[in-house]
Parts: C-alpha cells; sequence; structure tokens
C-alpha cells in the first residue's frame, strides 16, 4: 500500500514539471535582410580634362623676343570622383640654370657654369601670383629656395579647399617680369618646375 503511494506521487511531481515547463514558452520570429554590401566610394580628379600623371605644362622660352614681359597660365581642376577631397597646390623640382655665360653675362655675373644647377638668376626676377577662383594665395619669385612658399602659403591663406563631387575650381599662376629688376645677369639663364595638385579625401569630423 504504501508502494503504491510513493509511485503516484512521483508520476503527480513529473507531470506537474513538464506543465510548468510548457507554461515558460515564449513567441518568437526571425526576419534578416537580403543583398546587404559595403561599396567604396572613389575620389579622382582630372586637370583642363586630362586624367592621369601629366598635364599640360608650363613652357615660356626666349623670353623677352617679342618684348612680352608676362603671361599665365590657368587650370580647371575636377573632382570626377563620388567623393569630396581637399585640394593643394605645389611646386616641385624648381631649377635655376646658369647655362655658361657670354661677355656681358660674365661681366655682370662671375659664377657662370654650364649647366650651372641653381645658380641661374632668372628666377629671382621672375613673380609670380597664384590665384584660387580669382582670389590670390600665393605671390612669389621663383628663385630656387622659395619653392616651398607656394604650398605653405596655399594653406596659410587659402585654408582648407574642398571640391564636393563633381564639383571644380579654377587655378591660375601669372608671371611677369619688371625690366628695372634685373640686368645682363639673366641673359641665357633658364629655370624649370613642376606644378602639382593633390586631392585627398576629406575625413568626416566625428
Amino acid at each position: 500500500m504504501n508502494r503504491k503511494i510513493i509511485i503516484s506521487t512521483l508520476i503527480i511531481a513529473v507531470v506537474g514539471a513538464s506543465g510548468y515547463a510548457a507554461s515558460r514558452a515564449l513567441f518568437t520570429d526571425t526576419e534578416g535582410t537580403n543583398d546587404s554590401s559595403f561599396t567604396v566610394g572613389t575620389l579622382d580628379m582630372d586637370v583642363d580634362g586630362e586624367n592621369g600623371t601629366e598635364f599640360e605644362r608650363f613652357d615660356v622660352t626666349n623670353i623677352g623676343a617679342d618684348g612680352t614681359v608676362n603671361g599665365g597660365k590657368t587650370w580647371t581642376v575636377n573632382n570626377t570622383g563620388s567623393l569630396p577631397g581637399k585640394l593643394t597646390f605645389s611646386l616641385a623640382s624648381l631649377e635655376n640654370q646658369e647655362n655658361g655665360c657670354n661677355e656681358p653675362e660674365a661681366l655682370a655675373d662671375t659664377t657662370c657654369d654650364d649647366p650651372g644647377p641653381d645658380q641661374g638668376e632668372l628666377g629671382n626676377a621672375i613673380a609670380t601670383i597664384v590665384t584660387l577662383d580669382d582670389a590670390q594665395v600665393v605671390s612669389s619669385n621663383l628663385a630656387t629656395v622659395n619653392q616651398d612658399v607656394y604650398a605653405t602659403d596655399w594653406v596659410a591663406n587659402a585654408g582648407v579647399v574642398t571640391i564636393p563631387a563633381g564639383g571644380s575650381v579654377v587655378v591660375k599662376m601669372n608671371w611677369s617680369t619688371d625690366p628695372q629688376a634685373y640686368g645682363n645677369e639673366i641673359q641665357s639663364d633658364s629655370l624649370s618646375f613642376d606644378v602639382a595638385f593633390n586631392l585627398e579625401q576629406v575625413t568626416p569630423t566625428p
């Protein structure tokens, strides 16, 4: 008699535990997305429609032959990418060559070598102004020691120049010489330099 009571009690306990577990069940539903993706934007520019590492050079020869002592170059810089970019401007490889001396130059210049890297005086006589959308940002001559002035003055005077995706800016470099500022020391001298535009992705401010 006692044994049957114990078994009945165990059965009741098991059933009770099962009923408790069933009463604790929760409703659930799961849904998800399809075709999730990340796509990288683009940052690219062209200068005057030329997209590559080089664009039309600044080329002035035989200064004074036709009486011209000033001129300039205009570039349109286009952001052809899908992201905004920060534009900077600089000169590189600025060299003033002496290129030997004829008699008149030798009387005024005793440092003549051929080609005489960075001994030429022509750069001292050529003043330049760089403008951004007609606002002056750089003013310097083309002496070799002034190469870095173009990059530093661009940042100091233009600030952060942002070109939005699909946008453009116009950069001009005008040059002039003052006939009263030089003499025979610049005869046969030449100078060369590279103009560089750099477009860097704008980093969002946190």
